[in-house]
């Protein structure tokens, strides 16, 4: 089978907020996860909650290279057994060349 993903993985976990916010709910609903891999490009996350396709959350996680907390606006691509797969939609250029770094030592 042909991988299509466009940014190798790396297995790793750590701490994730999933928060979601929307216009009927201005406060939020915000979910604890943990992540399962990750690349410059997204995040698998299991966490309880439920969210379809498309929808829009930040996600808010500190990666295990010691850095800074990550802030990132990122999309739902799909979801399965093991939990939710994002694909970050905004996310600085300095977060992306460090998920970049960590993901490239790991694989």
């Amino acid at each position: 089978m042909e991988e299509k993903r466009k940014h190798p993985r790396a297995g790793l976990s750590f701490d994730v907020t999933v928060w979601k916010v929307s216009v009927e709910d201005e406060a939020g609903t915000q979910w604890d996860g943990e992540s399962l891999d990750l690349s410059p490009g997204g995040v698998k996350v299991r966490f309880p909650g439920e969210l379809a396709p498309g929808t829009m959350v930040t996600l808010i996680f500190s990666p295990p290279d010691g850095g800074p907390i990550i802030t990132a606006r990122a999309s739902v691509v799909r979801k399965d057994q093991k939990g939710h797969s994002f694909a970050f939609a905004r996310l600085s250029y300095g977060d992306y060349l460090r998920l970049q770094k960590m993901v490239k030592a790991r694989t």
